[in-house]
This record gives structure tokens, C-alpha cells and sequence, in this order.
């Protein structure tokens, strides 16, 4: 896709004229022959994609989608991040994400995000493709710009750390790097393992994720990610049984699960310290052993799929079993 035209879609966009922004945009990367491992097919959540050549100016517009792409090292091929909204980025990965431009704190604007002039946008959550900011994979689409959205959104059933290794090598096929992706899964995996053997037959804790909520708690279910981190962490989450990724219960369910922790669900906003003072001054949990415990906590940019999130287990895992690391 050429500069100026794209610098005239822009331009009609915040007129307002989207209609007049012309046909689709060409992508200039289907043209010419294949590049060595391609093309790539990619099947995701009903949008098919068949990639000719790996993308070069890719936009992220979640901190996991961005720091998966870190981990396999294409921040050359990143022309923008979005939504870290004051989340610290992964130590390993600042040096290279302080090469992409931030295009904003939370969700661009279609037009901020076209002034990149992308040609492929990857979010990690489908709130990243935002229909109240007008960059849905179908706008993106007639504009002529890839897209890809993390599965964990369109899968039915549990999502675990298997389905991350999955997404990671898609992304490695997609970007033309399969060795590197190969590499980062291996490394990965061998970390899990290293805890799984420290843990060995221990008898798991129960744990309650409390995410949000005064008169009913947010909690994550069965089919979160969470829920495999806690497991391989050496804990059991009490609503697993919530065919949910997230979803509301009532306190007095929480009451008669009696878990032993209280992990908390941290996104900056509200703070851990004002959730942990909802759960005490919580009547129906009032007697929970949990309150009078450590709070463990797992970040937003840990909690969604992403490399981070074997950080999140190993740590959890020496929360919960102090015993086992000494």
C-alpha cells in the first residue's frame, strides 16, 4: 500500500467520508513470488489470512499481543504498540520495546492507528478491535490490513499454555520466524517443567481469584488461562467449574468454597490495596482464613496470554509452596 494513498484515506477518515476513501488498498506484499516458508495460511476465529510474505509493519494493540512479538525479536517489523495504559513492560523486553512508537495509552482512534500505516494490526483481546473506535477486523479488512486475534477469544472450552505455545509458533510461521518461535516455546516449556518437578506430588491449595466486584465478586473461570497457571502453580482454582473465562458469583458461593488464598486479579486500577480492603470489610467471607493470609497478585499483562505468563506461575508457585523452593 503506497503512502499517499493511504495518507488520503486518513484524511477522508477524519472528514468523516468513509465512504469516499476509495476501493480496497492494495497490499503490496501479495505481489511477486512467495518468500522462503510461504505462504502461510492462518485460520483465525473465521477470518482466513494467506500471507505471501511476513508482515513489516506490524501494530500491537494489547501488551500481551506486543510482548509476544518481542519475544520472537520482529520489533523491526513493528511500526506501533497500544493499551499498556501504565503497565510496566516485561524487564527482558523494555530495551526493545523502547523502539516502537506508542501510539496511545489505551485504544488508538482508527485514524491514529492508520497514520501507522500498518499492514497487519495483532490484539490479544477482542476489545483491541474496538467497534467504538472504529478498527473492527472488518473496517481493517477493506482498508486492505491483516489482522489477527489471540484464539483464547473464540475458543470454546479451557485455553492453557499448550494453546499459547500454538499461537506463538503461528505467530513465528506468520512473521517468517519458526526457528526463533521453536526456541521461546522450548524455553518455556522447560521452565514449567523445572517447577513441576520442585512441586512433584504436593497436595494443591485452593485458591479464589477475586478480580473485581462489591456486591458480587468477578472471578476467572475454567476456561481461563488462570486457571492452568494456578494448577501448574501447585493450586486449584475453587470455580473452575465456571464454563467461563470470566464471570460473576456471589460472595456467599465464595464462603462455602473456603479457599485457603485469595489471589488477587491486578490491573492498576482499582489497586490491590483497595481490593483487599472490599474482601475484608466483606460480612459473608468475614470468617475466611484466606483474609488473615498473604495476598498473592498476577498483573493483567501476566494473566492474559502471553510469554509472561510462565513468570506468573513460577512465581505463584513459591507463594504457595514456599516450602518447595528452599
Amino acid at each position: 500500500m503506497s503512502r499517499p494513498r493511504l495518507r488520503a484515506a486518513i484524511a477522508a477518515l477524519t472528514a468523516l467520508l468513509l465512504t469516499g476513501c476509495g476501493a480496497a488498498v492494495t497490499d503490496a506484499r501479495t505481489a511477486g513470488s512467495p518468500a522462503a516458508g510461504f505462504p502461510v495460511v492462518d485460520d483465525n476465529c473465521g477470518v482466513t489470512t494467506t500471507y505471501q510474505a511476513p508482515p513489516t509493519r506490524a501494530v500491537t494493540l494489547t501488551s500481551n499481543a506486543t510482548e509476544l512479538l518481542l519475544e520472537l525479536g520482529v520489533e523491526r517489523s513493528m511500526v506501533g504498540t497500544a493499551y499498556l495504559k501504565n503497565r510496566p513492560i516485561g524487564e527482558r523486553y523494555a530495551q526493545a520495546y523502547a523502539s516502537v512508537p506508542v501510539l496511545a495509552p489505551g485504544q488508538p482512534s482508527l485514524e491514529q492507528l492508520l497514520a501507522a500505516e500498518p499492514d497487519f494490526v495483532y490484539s490479544g483481546y477482542p476489545d483491541g478491535f474496538s467497534e467504538s473506535n472504529g478498527h473492527t477486523r472488518a473496517r481493517l479488512a477493506e482498508l486492505g490490513i491483516d489482522t489477527h486475534l489471540n484464539p483464547e477469544s473464540c475458543r470454546e472450552g479451557r485455553s492453557g499454555f499448550e494453546d499459547l505455545f500454538g499461537e506463538m509458533t503461528r505467530i513465528g510461521a506468520i512473521f517468517g520466524v519458526p526457528e526463533r518461535a521453536g526456541r521461546s516455546v522450548d524455553a518455556l516449556r522447560t521452565r514449567l517443567d523445572a517447577v513441576a518437578e520442585r512441586l512433584g506430588t504436593v497436595e494443591p491449595v485452593d485458591v479464589f481469584v477475586y478480580n473485581s466486584g462489591t456486591d458480587a465478586p468477578r472471578t476467572a473461570g475454567g476456561r481461563a488461562l488462570l486457571t492452568d497457571m494456578i494448577e501448574r502453580a501447585g493450586g486449584r482454582n475453587v470455580f473452575a467449574d465456571l464454563d467461563q473465562r470470566w464471570g460473576e458469583v456471589s460472595w456467599e458461593q465464595v464462603a462455602r468454597r473456603a479457599p485457603d488464598v485469595v489471589l488477587i486479579y491486578d490491573y492498576l486500577d482499582p489497586s490491590v490495596e483497595s481490593k483487599i480492603a472490599t474482601l475484608r470489610a466483606t460480612p459473608a467471607i468475614a470468617g475466611l482464613p484466606a483474609l488473615t493470609r498473604p495476598f498473592p497478585t498476577v498483573p493483567l499483562s501476566e494473566a492474559q496470554p502471553g510469554p509472561r505468563s510462565v513468570d506468573a506461575v513460577e512465581r505463584l508457585a513459591r507463594e504457595l509452596h514456599p516450602d518447595r523452593f528452599r
